[in-house]
């Protein structure tokens, strides 16, 4: 068998493959946390979360979202404040005057402290 021939046998293996693969969902899809919607609606109606990673309560706060946590940071919903976190927005921090962490700016108020999704399903009228 020649070089050629062997180089087409495993590209033709390699496609052959990837239809497979495709066509049986080998491939993970898109995960969707149970809050993705209701985290687009918060950030549609310009409600931010700003918070610390060091902060037990910042923790707490982002832990309510559960499987939806990489749709919080991702969405711009969540600020860091923390010069040492992923992605870190510090100066937008002190713009807003913000010195508790978690804090929920909603409709130009500051909502020191935790705030339950319920609350915030209040505050900015997304259901959850």
């Amino acid at each position: 068998m020649s070089k050629t021939t062997a180089v087409i046998i495993v590209i033709l293996l390699i496609v052959i493959g990837f239809i497979f693969a495709i066509k049986f969902d080998v491939f993970p899809n898109e995960q969707v946390g149970p809050y993705d919607d209701f985290i687009i609606c918060l950030k549609a109606s310009g409600a931010r979360f700003y918070g610390d990673y060091t902060y037990t309560d910042s923790l707490r706060q982002m832990s309510l979202f559960e499987d939806s946590l990489y749709t919080l940071e991702k969405s711009g919903v969540y600020v860091e404040c923390n010069s040492y976190g992923a992605n870190p927005k510090v100066e937008k921090c002190r713009e807003e005057g913000i010195n508790m962490y978690p804090t929920w700016i909603i409709d130009g108020i500051k909502h020191p402290g935790m705030q339950g999704l319920n609350g915030l399903s209040r505050l900015t009228g997304c259901e959850k």
